[in-house]
Formats: C-alpha cells, structure tokens, sequence
C-alpha cells in the first residue's frame, strides 16, 4: 500500500521521463501517507483516444465521481483529439 494507476492517451516516454514520474509520485506518496518507498506500486497504462470514454471516463471519472479528488476539465464525452 498504496497503488497508484495513471492511465493516459498513447504516447513514447523516454527513460529520463519515465524515472521522473516514478521518483516524482513516489516521493509524494511516501511523504504525505508516511510510508516506506519499497511499499508502493505505480501502474501506467495507455488507452486510445478511441477508447478513453467507455475504459476510464465512464467507469472511473463519472460513476466514481464521489472518489477524485482533482476532476479534469475537458468537455464531457471525453475528448477525441488533442494531447492529454
């Protein structure tokens, strides 16, 4: 505990981007849940533009609304186009 899951639109990260997300989440996560870094987990997932709607809008943004705590500010259905 805890697991962090980022899912975004397809894109390549670099090794350089992919260490600093990692390091950047995680140093957050431990310092504000007071936890040891070995105890926790980052899982990244891309999912077409095409898909974002029924695989992550609907199911994680609309009906678990109660559970953000930052809510994005895209016009509903999710966006087709543009980078995210």
């Amino acid at each position: 505990m805890p697991h962090l899951s980022v899912k975004h639109w397809p894109r390549t990260f670099t090794d350089a981007e992919k260490a600093d997300l990692v390091a950047s989440l995680t140093e957050t996560v431990t310092r504000v849940f007071g936890c040891d870094e070995g105890s926790v987990s980052i899982a990244v997932e891309s999912v077409d533009r095409q898909e974002w709607t029924e695989r992550v809008h609907r199911p994680e943004l609309e009906e678990r609304a109660d559970l953000l705590w930052k809510k994005p500010n895209y016009p509903k259905p999710a966006p087709s186009g543009g980078t995210a």
